[in-house]
């Protein structure tokens, strides 16, 4: 089955997972801006990719669609939110009312140790320690990549803009921080695994 998986986070939050397979959609359904977009991409996965997110979108209600700002941001021609995210074979959406949402999903690959002194800053390295699992490295690159999507700002440092206080692999939760001089962000963060995914949703709480 192409549709993967559904996670609901609370009845006006959920995250909606689709099992890419090269060739299995068309672009019959999209408009002529999807279409146009639909032509910029690079590679048949990555064409793949984005037929995926508009299919799983249509299966929660066919009236929707995406539209981006100047930054990249994607939004909903209704009064919910989403935010997108996609990696080899999982394509994910994530919707809800709350307008601060963001969610990555990334597949687990050793290549992530080769990168992690680009995304972490010192407090981070102190607090995972000085031989991290892939799973951990993992979990803080989709909890920075999460907030970064919620702040939809271009220019974000992932290691001085974006803090990770911490990542609880039991409880699968976390929380980070977006600073910017006196600006302080904090963000609740939920993990979700299937195979060899992990799937980060980022969240700032309406009530604060």
């Amino acid at each position: 089955m192409p549709f993967l998986k559904e996670f609901i986070i609370n009845d006006k939050t959920k995250i909606k997972l689709w099992k890419v397979m090269i060739g299995e959609l068309n672009t019959k359904e999209l408009n002529s801006d999807e279409k146009n977009l639909f032509k910029l991409k690079k590679s048949n996965l990555f064409r793949e990719q984005f037929l995926a997110t508009r299919k799983v979108l249509s299966l929660e209600n066919s009236n929707y669609k995406i539209t981006y700002d100047i930054n990249g941001k994607p939004s909903l021609n209704s009064k919910y939110n989403i935010s997108i995210s996609h990696s080899h074979e999982i394509a994910a959406i994530a919707i809800s009312n709350n307008s601060k949402i963001g969610l990555d999903v990334q597949l687990n690959e050793n290549k992530i140790f080769n990168i992690q002194n680009k995304f972490l800053n010192k407090s981070e390295k102190l607090i995972i320690g000085d031989d991290p699992t892939v799973d951990v490295l993992t979990m803080v690159w989709t909890s920075k990549e999460s907030i970064y999507k919620v702040i939809g700002l271009k220019g974000i440092s992932f290691s001085e803009n974006i803090k990770i206080d911490k990542v609880i692999e039991k409880d699968k939760t976390g929380i980070g921080y977006y600073i910017n001089g006196k600006e302080k962000v904090k963000f609740d963060l939920k993990f979700f695994y299937v195979d060899e995914y992990t799937i980060c949703y980022a969240y700032q709480n309406p009530k604060l």
